[in-house]
């Protein structure tokens, strides 16, 4: 029986998130200094040709793989492997009747575009300033076979393959999709419907002063198991849901392919879990009062402020794409997250005026998660061509590429001003996202389904 609150005691005051030379050096360190205990192998190479480890640790039965930075501005679970590495070793409890498959980072090439803001400030301009997350099609979550219907997808990115690689030496019961958010309240997803879990899913964070996330979902064809808690989401449901309310094909509207929830579900079945952690966090997002607006009336009001930022992004992008020779990740990114965003709002005002529900009152949790947490994700995109405009100017420092970043960059100042002025919030301490990120994998491997491994071994 673990007992959770003495083993989230034991998370370090980590007071910075580390980098990914930090992070490989610290799992080699593990398995040569235990080497009866922990095993290092290197399961594929990144885009850019860096070997993406993976440690195992145990020989029970019972299979669990962790992988962290599954998109690289996602660091949280990159920490929480961080510390297991050390926690498996010294606890033979977590090691009973398990095995363990860890990685520490499975894109170590973006996780490094990303190392800017790891050490602070922690606030929304300094996150956006060094803010880095890959389209789609270049994104290891998003980029495993599928043929679905009209979509069809077979060119995984090579971190993909990496990951494809671990899941088939592990063979796993539990896999832990190590993802995080970046502004809102904590919210979940779980492959299957783990009732016993729910309370401490709530609990954990509540412990630690930390918001529910009660506003909308973050994709509208989420099935709910519980408020804040979620059924994993798979390519298929993405699929109907265009298909339903799309302006095009939604084999046209959806880039890249299916997640590593849709690879493993024909494999064996195992649990997938995320828990997604902001950040920056406002107690907003779970205020459930009653608004005087309908559902629809809400949604609809930021799908219209949407609207305003993708226009102007759209209108940069025109101008400067003559001059913009360097095809970076950056520049890429943007442009593909740009078309993606005017196509998901059109969608979007379409499920508003046509799906069941949206005359419902809207709570002040889902006004503030449509004008305002949305508005957040949007400015780091826009903040991503402030990146790519620097690279291509420091090449062929033209005039209009010059007035061109002038622009961007008030807007960008005009956009984080709003944000600062309607949303209160506060950065996270590091330590208390491990926990809760800790927490939810302690629950699952305390429910029923799992609860026997370590007692039976």
């Amino acid at each position: 029986m673990i007992d959770t609150t003495r083993a989230l005691e034991r998370v370090p005051p980590f007071e910075r998130f580390y980098t990914v030379d930090e992070l490989f050096a610290h799992a080699k360190a593990i398995t040569e200094e235990h080497p009866r205990l922990a095993s290092y192998q290197n399961v594929g190479v990144s885009t850019d040709g860096e070997p993406i480890p993976m440690v195992r640790i145990g020989d029970g039965e019972e299979h669990i793989l962790l992988f962290a930075c599954p998109h690289p501005n996602e660091p949280i679970g990159a920490m929480l492997v961080y510390f297991l590495l050390d926690e498996l070793i010294a606890d033979e409890g977590l090691r009973r009747g398990r095995s363990w498959f860890l990685l520490p980072c499975v894109d170590p090439d973006g996780t490094r575009l990303n190392e800017g803001w790891f050490a602070g400030p922690y606030t929304i301009q300094n996150y956006a300033e060094h803010f880095y997350r890959p389209r789609s099609e270049e994104q290891v979550e998003w980029t495993f076979p599928i043929d679905y219907k009209d979509l069809h997808f077979s060119t995984p990115m090579p971190e993909t393959k990496a990951l494809i690689s671990a899941f088939e030496i592990a063979q796993p019961g539990l896999v832990y999709s190590l993802h995080n958010a970046g502004f809102g309240g904590v919210y979940y997803y779980i492959s299957h419907d783990l009732k016993d879990a729910y309370e401490a899913f709530y609990k954990i964070p509540e412990e630690r002063h930390l918001a529910l996330s009660l506003g909308e979902p973050e994709m509208p064809w989420a099935v709910e198991f519980v408020p804040a808690v979620y059924k994993t989401s798979s390519i298929g449901e993405a699929y109907d849901y265009y298909e339903t309310y799309g302006a095009q094909p939604p084999a046209e509207l959806i880039q890249g392919g299916a997640s590593s929830y849709d690879f493993l579900r024909g494999r064996g079945d195992p649990v997938m879990l995320i828990a997604e952690l902001p950040y920056f966090q406002t107690q907003q997002i779970a205020d459930q009062t009653p608004t005087k607006l309908t559902r629809r009336a809400v949604i609809l009001a930021g799908v219209d402020e949407s609207r305003e930022m993708v226009a102007a992004l759209t209108r940069l992008l025109e101008r400067i794409k003559p001059e913009m020779f360097l095809d970076t990740r950056f520049y890429r990114t943007v442009c593909s997250f740009v078309e993606q965003m005017e196509n998901s709002l059109e969608s979007k005002r379409v499920w508003a005026e046509e799906a069941e529900g949206m005359d419902h009152i809207a709570t002040a949790a889902q006004e503030v998660d449509e004008r305002f947490i949305g508005s957040f994700y949007r400015l780091l995109i826009a903040s991503m061509l402030r990146r790519a405009l620097d690279a291509q100017i420091a090449v062929t420092p033209s005039e209009l590429l010059k007035a061109s970043r002038a622009e961007l960059e008030a807007l960008l100042t005009r956009w984080t001003a709003y944000l600062e002025d309607n949303l209160d919030y506060t950065a996270i301490p590091i330590k208390t996202l491990v926990e809760v990120q800790y927490g939810a994998l302690l629950t699952v491997l305390a429910s029923e389904r799992f609860a026997g491994t370590a007692r039976n071994a």
